[in-house]
């Protein structure tokens, strides 16, 4: 494949940075597009909500005085550790942005990074390429660039799903996703209900309750989870009704806020109809191993799986990517899809839901990375990495300080 080949990436997150590092590392033009003036992606913290000052849709949903619940250990570029300095495992949020601004300095990343550039359309064209329509959100100017290969790099963590419960539209409370969450301070006093017990739910809930009167926690899990005397678990709601809750053991409260901690959507509004790809119910098809646009295997996409640790991910995926387009290893597309398709029939047969279809979890995390790597022959994530995020998910302390020493091995240093 010719050097002069042309990448375009989508979003200047983790994802993009890592996609842009390893273009350059081949020696291929690459240009990102980041619709905001930071990189960081859903990192960056702002006070805004809804839409930013360029009237763009708030893509972050970092809140203020979040952690991170890995540790930083399962959290690094694989060419670019953490430095010693930092002692602790679970960081915060400016730490973290702060080693993608590290990253992007220490390989002069930025020069390549167009800010304020929003990807309003991607085509596919009869010659190969892609043509991308992007508009400088400044001044509102359009613009089409030609690529051979596009990389979506553009997260999925800035859509809200929120269930549509009975009575949402009666209730007379405030609703609002975790997307909008930034402060406890609006909560000061009030009976919050938190619906859904993922990291951030129990994050933000443990929070608001420092200083609200009284906060309920919703889930569908068997334990109760209880951190604070003014913080009880509940069941799922059944309906919701002026300034009421039911839930499914028939209790009612009353409660002045609502407060959905319930995931997100994959969404790729960029993208033309043309580009063959579908979203339904948060599955994204058709993908090859979760990575490449089986109907154009010249598109990418970057850290779509789900309960991994995301950066890991990102960076083997990426190698994977760009190893395909220098050695066309990819077998024929009828073979992509039956292979897709046989794993879809797995997942229905173990009764997996299709929004889980991403999801890969610790058990099957070392299988994920071992594929990639063996099908693109690249460089193998080291073992330790799926060794450390499983123990990090069997027991998370945000105290607890690990060790990698080597490939295969860590070790807990309190």
């Amino acid at each position: 494949m010719p050097s002069t080949m042309k990448i375009a990436v989508i979003g200047a997150g983790p994802a993009g940075l890592v996609s842009l590092k390893y273009a350059l590392d081949e020696a291929y033009e690459c240009d990102v597009f980041e619709q905001t003036g930071t990189l960081g992606g859903t990192w960056v913290y702002t006070d805004k909500i809804h839409i930013d000052e360029n009237g763009i849709p708030i893509h972050s949903s970092m809140y203020k005085g979040m952690r991170t619940n890995l540790p930083k250990e399962v959290m690094y570029f694989l060419d670019f550790p953490y430095p010693d300095t930092k002692i602790k495992s679970y960081l915060g949020q400016r730490e973290v942005l702060e080693y993608f601004n590290h990253y992007a300095e220490f390989f002069n990343l930025q020069k390549h990074i167009k800010y304020f550039k929003r990807v309003m359309h991607v085509e596919p064209l009869n010659n190969q390429k892609w043509a991308l329509t992007v508009k400088d959100v400044k001044s509102g100017l359009e613009e089409v660039y030609e690529y051979n290969a596009v990389f979506v790099c553009n997260g999925h963590y800035s859509s809200p799903r929120i269930p549509i419960l009975p009575g949402h539209n009666l209730y007379k409370g405030i609703q609002i996703h975790s997307h909008d969450y930034r402060t406890p301070e609006p909560y000061l006093n009030k009976r919050v209900l938190v619906i859904g017990a993922g990291s951030s739910g129990k994050d933000i809930a443990i929070k608001i309750a420092e200083s609200a009167k009284q906060v309920f926690l919703s889930h569908r899990y068997d334990t109760k989870i209880t951190y604070r005397t003014n913080l009880t678990s509940k069941p799922e709601v059944t309906k919701l009704y002026y300034n009421e809750v039911t839930f499914e053991d028939n209790t009612k409260e009353e409660i002045d806020a609502v407060l959905y901690c319930t995931g997100y959507t994959f969404t790729y509004p960029f993208l033309s109809e043309a580009c063959g790809i579908s979203v339904e119910d948060n599955w994204v098809r058709p993908l090859y191993k979760h990575i490449v646009n089986i109907n154009h295997p010249t598109m990418f996409f970057i850290g779509v799986p789900f309960l991994v640790p995301t950066i890991p991910v990102c960076d083997i995926q990426v190698r994977f990517a760009l190893a395909e387009l220098k050695k066309k290893f990819l077998p024929k597309r009828v073979i992509m899809l039956k292979e897709l398709e046989d794993y879809v029939e797995d997942r229905k047969l173990k009764n997996i839901p299709r929004r889980h279809y991403h999801k890969i979890g610790d058990a099957n995390l070392q299988n994920y990375f071992l594929e990639l790597s063996k099908v693109a022959g690249v460089r193998p994530v080291p073992a330790v990495i799926s060794k450390l995020y499983a123990r990090a998910r069997m027991n998370r302390n945000l105290e607890d300080c690990f060790k990698i020493i080597d490939e295969e091995t860590f070790i807990q240093l309190n």
